[in-house]
């Protein structure tokens, strides 16, 4: 059957044995793909996806080509990865198991849910695991989001950043603030407005006993906040900070 990655660049395997991956050529036939896969098992009407391939009022020739880029998709497909075609729309038949946003977002909830059980151990496990599937910062590199692709595709990108934050701080809960400090610098330079990476980063240089790295983490966080919103970091962010730099940190390992 046909694997599928779209964390990253959008990629598909035939079941024609390891090491098949193929580039999908053509922003739309891309765009088309993507749609499919983020509701896979369900029709997805003609007009949806003219919003999806489309930036503005799709052309005449729009159902034409929609068909055309799926007769094309279909080839590339094995038998048991069926895409069926109605008078309304598509529906692409994809198992969770291959497709890859499907198997991180399973894994990520699962991590996330233990953690929230008090279990840093599995939610690590889980996490790491759910985060090795991505092949880059964003989901279906080189798709144009237009219409429902912006808030679909959005929603994969929240999700990978989320199980950023809930890996560094399962790494906290083990002993492990060096590790969390390297993920979080990633996260931090591309999304500096979240406050809850601040608030891991400065409980991991607290952890370390690394007063400089927690005084200089809240500085940063005030400074992009200034800067983005005219605003502080936040009552919540100010009240760590304080509270941290005030308090003897519990040494690791």
């Amino acid at each position: 059957m046909t694997t599928f990655q779209i964390l990253g660049r959008v990629r598909l395997q035939p079941d024609h044995g390891p090491g098949a991956h193929l580039d999908v050529k053509g922003a739309k036939a891309r765009a088309l793909l993507v749609t499919l896969l983020l509701r896979a098992g369900t029709t997805v009407t003609l007009d949806r996806l003219a919003e999806a391939l489309w930036d503005q009022e799709p052309p005449r020739s729009a159902v034409a080509n929609i068909r055309t880029h799926a007769s094309r998709l279909r080839q590339s497909l094995d038998p048991q990865t069926p895409l069926l075609g109605t008078e309304g729309g598509y529906e692409l038949h994809a198992d969770a198991d291959r497709c890859d946003h499907l198997r991180f977002l399973d894994r990520a909830g699962a991590g996330r849910a233990a953690l929230e059980a008090g279990d840093p151990d599995r939610a690590a496990a889980c996490l790491a695991a759910a985060l090795a599937l991505w092949q880059g910062d964003e989901a279906a590199v080189g798709v144009p989001r237009n219409g429902p692709l912006e808030a679909w595709l959005g929603h994969l990108d929240e999700e990978r950043m989320r199980a950023v934050e809930d890996f560094a701080d399962a790494q906290l809960q083990l002993a492990e603030p060096r590790s969390a400090l390297r993920d979080l610098a990633g996260l931090l330079a591309a999304a500096p407005l979240r406050s809850r990476a601040w608030e891991l980063r400065m409980r991991a240089h607290h952890r370390l006993g690394e007063f400089d790295g927690l005084t200089a983490a809240y500085r940063a966080a005030e400074a992009v906040h200034r800067r983005e919103l005219g605003t502080g970091p936040g009552v919540r962010l100010d009240a760590l900070y304080h509270r941290l730099v005030t308090s003897v940190p519990v040494p690791v390992g």
